[in-house]
């Protein structure tokens, strides 16, 4: 059951929908194994990589390193899918670990959605350069040079 993120068919242009996606992660979040069928989370699972697929490639998420390294790790995840033979532990764990990656997305595409230019993350700036506080200052140099003399 192993797919492929480059290959879909689906627009990029659709805008980011974090609310569906965290509805989706709580939804799966809250399954147990013993109560949840198999093809339950084979539907689920699904889902997920249908929502992680739409997320990763919109068009407003992902310009910047941390993006990358979020789309990189979402393929990763996608192609390690475990096939229909699968014990149903294994297809549980795997659900449930693409709920927490989209759980992880969804919270950086908010940040990179609430930035106003083209969805790159500003990088935080100190408001007021500091001096570094290790540092010995003019008289405390004169100090030592006096001590170690």
């Amino acid at each position: 059951m192993a797919h492929n993120l480059t290959h879909r068919s689906q627009p990029t242009a659709q805008p980011v929908n974090t609310e569906a996606a965290t509805r989706l992660v709580d939804e799966v979040l809250a399954l147990r194994l013993d109560t949840t069928t198999l093809a339950e989370m084979r539907a689920r699972t699904g889902r997920l990589t249908d929502e992680i697929t739409r997320l990763t490639r919109s068009s407003r998420a992902g310009a910047d390193m941390e993006g990358r390294t979020l789309r990189a790790e979402a393929d990763d995840l996608v192609r390690r899918a475990p096939d229909h033979q699968a014990i149903v532990f294994s297809t549980f764990t795997y659900m449930r670990s693409l709920a927490l990656f989209l759980r992880r997305y969804v919270a950086y595409a908010q940040e990179v959605t609430s930035q106003p230019e083209d969805g790159a993350i500003a990088p935080r700036v100190d408001p007021e350069p500091r001096p570094p506080s290790g540092l010995a200052t003019i008289g405390q140099r004169s100090w030592l040079a006096g001590v170690a003399g």
